[in-house]
């Protein structure tokens, strides 16, 4: 390995075991979402072979597989780890960035690119909670209700009661179930919430469908595919506005790449 592919190999370890990651590493819930850290290793043929823990000067402190788990010490120098194999995993809060070796973990760090991506990602989860709370229609488990009513209409069906609706829905098994009662309040609730809409009529202890039925269903269908195009096109614009922004910003001086090598050591 020659002077300067050797001190660029140190400078990009440097940067990656300084902020390695615990052993255990939370990957839900609050913990999860403030994890920054990387995991370097190395595979042979596949396998596990080494993980990479620290560097000191010349040599890799590493912990190498021992057929059930990474438990032996070993201290390898930098010129004889077989960089080819390396991969890098960047915990970053809930997502990850995979890395597959020193280049490709130099041009994506440059780039921001992938980080870039999650943080839209993450807007763009945002905007379709947004849109979605925003409708406001028969709920989805009424229209499931609603769906099977009408296919039971149309096997010849008039009428219907909660407890031949409910051994229906999930078979007669329902009655043991230790949720039956309150499953079953559930779904007498939307049954009268329908009767209030116009989607039902109440007749005694029974329900019946009404030419409103198949019309709701149909509205909310539609509103389901215009959320759809919605959502899409809020998506294609975000995208369109971050590039823009983003390369706006790097040519103002605004956005400062990241130094990947630190020339002054």
């Amino acid at each position: 390995m020659t002077r300067i592919r050797l001190f660029i190999t140190k400078n990009i370890l440097a940067r990656v075991l300084r902020r390695a990651c615990e052993p255990t590493i939370p990957r839900s819930g609050e913990s999860g979402a403030r994890v920054n850290c990387f995991v370097a290793r190395i595979d042979r043929d596949s396998h596990p072979y080494l993980v990479l823990l620290a560097i000191q000067g010349n040599e890799v402190n590493c912990s190498e597989w021992d057929g059930t788990r990474f438990g032996i010490d070993r201290t390898i120098s930098v010129a004889d780890l077989p960089l080819t194999s390396l991969r890098v995993t960047h915990y970053y809060g809930l997502s990850e960035v995979r890395y597959s070796g020193l280049f490709d973990f130099a041009i994506k760090r440059l780039t921001c690119w992938p980080y870039i991506k999650i943080h839209f990602a993450r807007l763009l989860s945002d905007v379709d909670g947004y849109f979605f709370n925003k409708k406001k229609l028969i709920t989805k488990q009424q229209l499931e209700l609603l769906k099977f009513m009408v296919a039971q209409h149309l096997d010849g069906k008039t009428t219907f009661d909660s407890i031949n609706l409910m051994t229906g829905l999930y078979s007669i098994r329902w009655v043991e179930h230790p949720d039956r009662d309150a499953q079953q309040h559930q779904l007498e609730f939307y049954l009268e919430s329908m009767v209030e809409t116009g989607e039902l009529r109440r007749i005694n202890h029974d329900y019946q469908l009404t030419g409103h039925a198949v019309r709701a269903i149909e509205e909310y269908e539609e509103q389901e595919r215009k959320h759809t195009e919605n959502v899409k096109m809020q998506r294609a614009m975000l995208w369109l506005t971050l590039v823009i922004a983003a390369f706006t910003a790097v040519q103002a001086g605004v956005i400062k790449l990241p130094t990947l090598l630190d020339l002054t050591k």
